[in-house]
C-alpha cells in the first residue's frame, strides 16, 4: 500500500525506481533467457504473433536444444577437462626391464620367430592415456542428464507458462515499501546490486569459456583418437562449435543461479522493510501479518520450481567443484600451465556454487531477525496492542515458516560456517600428512 506523502512524490519515486530496475535488471535478464530460448523474441511488441515472429521462436529453441545435445557428446567423446583421477593425478612410466644373462644353450626353432615391434613412443617417458575414458556415466552422462532435465524444466517454467515471478515479486516489494522507507536509497543500492549480480554472471560465462582455451593450452591441444583420424582443422571446427554450445550451457546454469539469487536479494529487502515497520511501530500486528502471509507465499514459490532447478545445477557444479580439488591436490604433473589449469579449474565451478547458497542463506537470516523483533515487541509492548494481540502475534511469527531452501533444506548460516572450517581443517590434516598436495616438502 503506498501512502501519500509530499503531493504524491512517494508515488512518483517508487514508479519511476520499478521502471528504471526493469530497463536495467529485467530487460537484461529477458535477453539472457531468448538467448537460451526461455523467452521469444520481440515478446513484448505487438507484432510478437505474427508469422515470421512464430516460425523464428519455433527454430531457435530447437537448434539451441541440437546444440546443446552436440556439447554433451563432445564432451564424452573428448573426455573433456580430463577428469579421470587414476589418470591425471600421476605420470605413468614405463622402463625397460633389466634381466641377468644367461649363457645356457637353448636349442631355438627360428621359423617361428616374427619381427620385434617397435613402438612409437620412449619407453622411458610417460605413456600416454589416449585411448577412451573411464567413468562416462558419473563424471558426464549423469550431470549433462541433470542439466538437461533443468532446461526442459526451465523451458515449460519461462516460456510455454510464461511465468513472471520475478516481476510480479518485483511489483511487490516495491509497492509495499512505506513513504519514508521508499525515499531512501535502499532501492537505488538494490538495483545496483541486482546489477552487479548480472554483470558478474556474464563475466562468469566469458570465464567459463576462458576456461576451455585455458584447458587446449594447458594439454598441448589434447585430441582424441576420432579427432586425430579427422585433421587439424576439423578438430578446430567441432571445438569452435562447441566453445558456443559451452556458453550456452553455461548460460542455463546463470539463467537460474539469476532468478533464484534476484529473488532472494527481493525478498531480503521486503524482510528488511517490514522489520523496520516493526522497529518504528510504523504499522498494525493486522497489516504486518498479511505482510508475513504474503513473505510466505514468496517464499513458497521461491522454493518451489525455481529451488528444484537450482538444486540440479547446484548438483553439476558441486561435482565438478569436487572433482577439480581432488585432482588439483593429487596432481604430480610438474608443468606450470597444467597447474594453473588445475588451479582455476575448481574456483570458478565453486563460485557460482556458493552463490545462490550465500543468497538462500541471507534470506534465511533477515528472517530471523522477524522473531527477534516480535520477542522484543511481547516484552516491551506495542502501540495500541494488548498483550493478548502480542502474544497471537508472536505465535503467528513463530509458527509461520520463513526459510529459504535448496534440495528442500533451509540453508542456514551455521550450516554453511560449520561446513566450511570442518573442510578446511580436514584439507589442512592431510596436507600436513603427505596425503595430498604438490611433491616435495613446501607445505
Amino acid at each position: 500500500m503506498i501512502q501519500d506523502w509530499g503531493n504524491g512524490g512517494s508515488f512518483n519515486f517508487t514508479t519511476s525506481t520499478l521502471h528504471k530496475c526493469k530497463r536495467q535488471v529485467l530487460r537484461p535478464y529477458w535477453g539472457l533467457l531468448t538467448f537460451i530460448g526461455w523467452r521469444g523474441f520481440n515478446k513484448e511488441s505487438v507484432y510478437f504473433h505474427m508469422y515470421r515472429w512464430r516460425i523464428l521462436n519455433i527454430i531457435y529453441p530447437s537448434v539451441i536444444t541440437l546444440l546443446l545435445f552436440y556439447t554433451y557428446m563432445y564432451e564424452i567423446l573428448a573426455c573433456e577437462w580430463k577428469l579421470n583421477l587414476d589418470n591425471e593425478v600421476t605420470m605413468t612410466t614405463q622402463t625397460t626391464p633389466t634381466t641377468t644373462p644367461n649363457h645356457t644353450s637353448v636349442s631355438v626353432n627360428w621359423s617361428i620367430i616374427y619381427p620385434a615391434f617397435v613402438p612409437k613412443f620412449n619407453l622411458t617417458e610417460a605413456v600416454p592415456h589416449n585411448t577412451g575414458c573411464d567413468h562416462i556415466i558419473t563424471t558426464y552422462l549423469v550431470p549433462n542428464l541433470l542439466h538437461l532435465l533443468a532446461y526442459v524444466i526451465g523451458l515449460y517454467y519461462f516460456r510455454i507458462q510464461e511465468n513472471e515471478q520475478l516481476y510480479a515479486l518485483m511489483e511487490k516489494v516495491f509497492l509495499q515499501a512505506t513513504a519514508v522507507h521508499a525515499m531512501t536509497a535502499s532501492q537505488q543500492k538494490m538495483i545496483y546490486r541486482l546489477r552487479m549480480f548480472l554483470v558478474f554472471g556474464c563475466l562468469w560465462v566469458v570465464t567459463t569459456v576462458l576456461l576451455q582455451c585455458l584447458y587446449v593450452w594447458a594439454f598441448n591441444f589434447p585430441k582424441m583418437p576420432l579427432f586425430e583420424t579427422m585433421g587439424e582443422l576439423s578438430y578446430w571446427i567441432l571445438f569452435s562449435l562447441e566453445l558456443l554450445g559451452r556458453t550456452l550451457f553455461n548460460s542455463v546454469i546463470l539463467a537460474i543461479m539469476m532468478n533464484y539469487g534476484t529473488q532472494c536479494e527481493m525478498i531480503k529487502f521486503y524482510v528488511r522493510g517490514l522489520g523496520m515497520r516493526l522497529q518504528e511501530k510504523s504499522t498494525d500486528l493486522k497489516a504486518a501479518m498479511k505482510d508475513l502471509l504474503m513473505l510466505r507465499q514468496s517464499l513458497s514459490l521461491l522454493n518451489g520450481i525455481i529451488s528444484n532447478m537450482t538444486s540440479l545445477a547446484s548438483v553439476i557444479l558441486a561435482e565438478l567443484t569436487v572433482i577439480g580439488l581432488c585432482i588439483l591436490f593429487l596432481n604430480k604433473h610438474n608443468e606450470p600451465k597444467v597447474w594453473v589449469y588445475r588451479t582455476f579449474f575448481p574456483v570458478i565451478w565453486a563460485v557460482m556454487l556458493l552463490f545462490p547458497l550465500f543468497q538462500a542463506a541471507r534470506v534465511n537470516s533477515v528472517c530471523l531477525q522477524v522473531q527477534k523483533i516480535a520477542l522484543e515487541m511481547r516484552v516491551f509492548g506495542y502501540k495500541g496492542a494488548s498483550i493478548l494481540d502480542l502474544d497471537s502475534f508472536l505465535q503467528f511469527v513463530t509458527f509461520t515458516k520463513l526459510k529459504a531452501k535448496l534440495f528442500h533444506v533451509p540453508v542456514l548460516p551455521s550450516y554453511l560456517i560449520f561446513s566450511a572450517v570442518v573442510t578446511t581443517f580436514v584439507l589442512l590434516i592431510l596436507v600436513q600428512i603427505s596425503h595430498i598436495g604438490p611433491p616435495g616438502h613446501i607445505l
